[in-house]
């Protein structure tokens, strides 16, 4: 009897324990995270790989969770140990919340997923881009009513936003990449046989696709010892037609298109076997694949404008000429500020010019990897870690993000971070 109480007794001290540390287990797993990444995970994008390197770079430091705005997530290319924070079940809201989306589409009202506007427990920044000089008026209303700040990837940006009318703070911070292979290959060092230029953005108006079809058939005709070479892992239905059609009018070998989503190796390997990589881009917020090019040593041709002009500034990359003004036209039929145009006789001019000079571009593949490692996620460590956790904070005459404090020339959002960052003031 003695035996069966003491069993009883173990049994019942064991089975609180056990409830005791699930509770404390469940609790631990649910409490409120210092930082919630809200956005879409697809590696194979530009914006969808933004909350995988955050998270990446940010997770030793501060507590993490992540909430989606779509209901697919893609883990394919996504580290073991950031996929189990995307993986977590907490979708309790963090103390700052950076939201890495489109705000607004028509129909699609993605900011719904913050429930309510700004409030006084927590610090709402929207990392935001667009195309043009002009954002959408739906987009000023979201940011001016939902968020605190809005951190953008390049400076003509900040003009872009405020002349929109967009009132709170705004941040400059580049777009953090992920360069390894690219940076760990060899430089390039010699041209192909066949040469190949190549451009791998979607196939939407913007990338000019039709224009670089025509200006590489103009410089080189059908000859085989110069390929074109477009893969585009997606794009609107309107541009993909015009597409194919002109291909078809021209019916000339040494073009080839392609409509492919690869993954992580085979997009480096097909990148590693370009000779010039082409962005006639009419306008860009922040252009990455120019960069994956110079982390090569791949000679870039690039279009002067908008995101594309900090890239041309560098003097490493042959630019062209882009000041034909043009109605900045979006995938949803609408039009929003004004996009950049160059010459088709411009364009073929850049061709020739680095086809025929080839070893002299070359020259500049150490300097230009050099240059944009700046932009490697473990480089703006610092700057993104102030944004979302500063050690010191700043009131002061402009926004801007240093390694060591945060400068903010907004009184409210000032006040804000000194009251849930725990920071130093000064």
């Amino acid at each position: 009897m003695k035996k069966r109480k003491k069993f009883i007794v173990i049994t019942a001290i064991l089975a609180i324990g056990l409830s005791a540390f699930g509770w404390w287990r469940h609790e631990r797993q649910n409490e409120r995270p210092y930082l919630t990444i809200m956005g879409y995970i697809t590696a194979a994008d530009g914006l969808g790989r933004q909350p995988i390197e955050l998270i990446k770079t940010l997770k030793d430091d501060i507590s993490i969770n992540f909430i989606p705005t779509e209901k697919k997530i893609i883990l394919k290319d996504v580290p073991a140990d950031v996929a189990k924070i995307i993986k977590k079940k907490n979708k309790k809201m963090g103390r700052v919340v950076i939201f890495e989306d489109c705000v607004w589409i028509p129909g699609l009202n993605k900011y719904d997923k913050l429930k309510t506007p700004v409030n006084n427990d927590q610090i709402r920044i929207a990392y935001s881009m667009f195309e043009s000089t002009k954002i959408p008026a739906e987009w000023v209303m979201i940011f001016n009513t939902y968020f605190d700040a809005i951190a953008v990837p390049d400076k003509f940006l900040v003009d872009v936003y405020k002349n929109s009318g967009v009132k709170i703070p705004i941040f400059e911070l580049p777009l953090g990449l992920d360069f390894g292979q690219f940076c760990e290959a060899p430089l390039k060092e010699k041209k192909n046989e066949p040469f190949v230029f190549a451009n791998f953005s979607t196939c939407i108006d913007r990338k000019n696709h039709i224009l670089l079809i025509n200006a590489f058939a103009k410089a080189f005709g059908n000859n085989p010892k110069v390929i074109l070479r477009i893969n585009a892992r997606y794009g609107d239905e309107e541009t993909l037609r015009t597409t194919t059609r002109e291909l078809s009018v021209l019916n000339y070998d040494n073009i080839q298109f392609t409509q492919l989503t690869l993954e992580k190796n085979a997009y480096f390997e097909m990148f590693s076997g370009v000779d010039c990589y082409v962005s006639p881009s009419k306008a860009e917020g922040f252009s990455i694949q120019p960069r994956e090019a110079m982390a090569l040593g791949i000679p870039v041709i690039a279009t002067n404008n908008t995101g594309q002009t900090t890239i041309c500034e560098t003097n490493l990359v042959r630019a062209v000429n882009s000041t034909i003004e043009k109605p900045a036209l979006y995938f949803w039929n609408s039009y929003y500020g004004k996009s950049f145009d160059c010459t088709e006789e411009d364009l073929v001019e850049a061709l020739l010019d680095v086809y025929n000079n080839y070893e002299k571009y070359l020259e500049n593949a150490s300097a230009a990897r050099k240059w944009v490692r700046q932009y490697e996620f473990q480089e703006l460590h610092g700057l993104y870690k102030t944004l979302v956790k500063p050690d010191k904070i700043k009131l002061g005459s402009e926004n801007k993000i240093t390694d060591e404090c945060l400068i903010i020339a907004e009184k409210k959002l000032y006040e804000k971070y000194k009251n849930l960052t725990n920071c130093i003031t000064e």
